[in-house]
C-alpha cells in the first residue's frame, strides 16, 4: 500500500524545515553539526577502541549517531553537552565517538566485522539522529537512547549508568521508581475519537491486515504527552493521515490491562513497553501490515533547537510527525532503511 504524494503545503514544509534547520528559527539558517573537541579521534576499530577505554578503567564506549545537518544533534550538542559538569561525568567513565550515519567510512564493529559507518548504523539501529549507544565490556549494548535528550533526563541516564542498575532493570523502570515518590500523577489524556479503545487486538500473524499500525505509549504526568495532543495532534492533516492506521493509545504504566500484541502475545502495555524497551514517553512504534516494526520515535520531537518548549511552532513540529507518517504509509523503508536518508531525498524531490 502506497498513499500517494501530497506535494502542496506538506512539500513546503518539508523543504523548509530540513533545507532551513528542522528545529531552528528559518532566519538562522541551517545548522552544522561539529563533534565537541574532546571526542575520540578514532580510527574506527570498536573492539580496539573498547579496549583502550576498559584499559583506562572506564565502562565502555558511548556512540553519538548523528548528520552534519540534524538540529536536534546541534540542540544537544549545545545543550546537554555544553554542561561541563555532565561532560566531566561521561569522559569518566565512556570514551565517546561520533559517527556519520550516511558516511561511507570503514568500521570494524564489536563482532569484528568490517562495514561502512551508514551500515553500521543501521546495524546497531540508529534510524534516527541523534541515537545515543552505551557499551560495556565486550561490546555488550548497556543503554540506547534515540533523539534529543536534555540535560535532566541525560543525567538520569549517568545515574543509572553508574550505579550499574543496567544489569538488574532497564531505564523506564529505573525512571518510574525515582519518581514515584515524589510526583503526582495526572492521567493519560485519552483520544476515543483517534485510536481504538480496550479491549486491544493487535495481532498480525495471519498477514491479512490491510493498514499498518500505529501505538502511541504514553504515561501519566507527562508533560510532553499533554503538549503532542495539544500541537499535533489537534491538527486536521495528522488526524487524518492517523486515520489511514490502525491506531491505538497505551499507558506505559498500566500493569493490568490485556493487549494482544501483532506477535499475538497477551501482555500488559507496561510489559510490552519494556519488552520493546521504550524510555521515554511519548514514544510512538510503527509497525507494517506483518506486524513487523518498521519505526519508532522514542523521543522528545517537541523541542526546538535550544531545548524549550515550542507549541507556538505548531507547524515545524507537524512536519516533523508527518515525515514519520509518511514514511510508513509510503513504505519509505523498503527502499531506505535509515530515515534520515528517506526524509532528505524527498525534500531534494520537492525542491524540484
Amino acid at each position: 500500500m502506497r498513499l500517494p504524494m501530497i506535494r502542496s503545503l506538506w512539500c513546503m514544509l518539508l523543504c523548509a524545515a530540513l533545507l532551513g534547520g528542522t528545529v531552528q528559527a528559518q532566519s538562522a539558517g541551517p545548522v552544522e553539526v561539529k563533534h565537541p573537541a574532546w571526542f575520540k579521534d578514532s580510527l574506527m576499530d570498536m573492539p580496539a577502541d573498547l579496549e583502550d577505554a576498559r584499559a583506562q578503567g572506564k565502562l565502555g564506549l558511548m556512540l553519538f549517531f548523528g548528520t552534519r545537518s540534524c538540529s536536534y544533534c546541534h540542540a544537544f550538542l549545545e545543550n546537554t553537552f555544553g554542561q561541563q559538569q555532565i561532560v566531566a561525568r561521561v569522559q569518566r567513565h565512556f570514551d565517546v565517538i561520533g559517527f556519520e550515519v550516511m558516511s561511507d567510512d570503514e568500521v570494524v564493529d564489536f563482532q569484528g566485522n568490517t562495514l561502512w559507518a551508514k551500515d553500521f548504523a543501521i546495524q546497531e539501529r540508529a534510524r534516527f539522529t541523534p541515537t545515543l549507544a552505551f557499551y560495556g565490556e565486550d561490546g555488550k549494548l548497556l543503554l540506547r537512547m534515540v533523539g534529543y535528550v536534555d540535560p535532566q533526563r541525560f543525567t538520569a541516564a549517568l545515574d543509572y549508568l553508574e550505579e550499574g542498575a543496567y544489569a538488574h532493570q532497564d531505564l523506564r523502570a529505573y525512571l518510574e521508581a525515582r519518581a514515584a515518590a515524589v510526583t503526582p500523577a495526572r492521567p493519560v489524556i485519552r483520544d476515543e475519537a483517534l485510536f481504538a479503545g480496550a479491549p486491544l487486538n493487535l495481532d498480525r500473524r495471519d498477514g491479512g491486515a490491510d493498514r499498518p499500525l500505529l501505538v502511541v505509549f504514553e504515561r501519566p504526568d507527562c508533560e510532553t504527552c499533554e503538549r503532542l495532543h495539544r500541537t499535533v495532534l489537534t491538527v486536521p492533516e495528522v488526524r487524518e493521515h492517523i486515520g489511514h492506521f490502525q491506531a491505538a493509545q497505551l499507558d506505559m504504566n498500566d500493569a493490568g490491562s490485556p493487549v494482544v500484541t501483532p506477535a499475538g502475545e497477551t501482555l500488559t502495555p507496561r510489559d510490552w513497553a519494556e519488552r520493546l524497551g521504550l524510555t521515554h514517553a511519548p514514544a510512538l512504534v510503527f509497525f507494517d501490515v506483518r506486524g513487523q516494526e518498521v519505526l519508532r520515535t522514542d523521543t522528545d520531537l517537541l523541542v526546538d533547537a535550544s531545548g524549550r518548549p515550542v507549541d507556538e511552532i505548531s507547524g515545524r513540529i507537524t512536519a516533523n510527525v508527518r515525515a514519520r507518517l509518511d514514511y510508513v504509509l509510503e513504505q519509505g523503508y523498503l527502499e531506505q532503511p535509515q530515515f534520515q536518508r528517506w526524509r532528505a531525498a524527498r525534500a531534494r524531490e520537492a525542491s524540484n
